[in-house]
Formats: C-alpha cells, sequence, structure tokens
C-alpha cells in the first residue's frame, strides 16, 4: 500500500533482491512449486501488488 493507502508494490531494490535470493533457493529445493501471490489464490486481497507469478516466471 502507497502512503494514500492505495495498492502499490512498495517494495525497496534490497526487498526485492533478498526475495528474489530466497525464492531461487526455494525453487532448487522445491522445483515444481509454483510462485504466485496473495491475490492469485484470493481475488479479494489486493496484494502483493505485482504479479509475483510474472515476475518470477522464469525460476
Amino acid at each position: 500500500m502507497d502512503a494514500d493507502s492505495q495498492p502499490s508494490d512498495t517494495r525497496t531494490l534490497e526487498q526485492k533482491t533478498s526475495l528474489l535470493a530466497l525464492l531461487r533457493e526455494l525453487k532448487r529445493i522445491f522445483p515444481h512449486a509454483l510462485i504466485v501471490g496473495h491475490h492469485d489464490l484470493n481475488p479479494m486481497k489486493p496484494c502483493p501488488c505485482f504479479k509475483a507469478e510474472r515476475e518470477y516466471r522464469g525460476l
């Protein structure tokens, strides 16, 4: 959420980098796991305010 409480991707570069490293390690351990966001499982939730499935498709 942004400062106006609107759905927005507010991750910092450090958060994006850490998340990518974590997801790479998890995909190594669980190669068939699907990476999705909250809203992919519950359309009523706007978070995580970015398309996780698309962003991490290449892992």
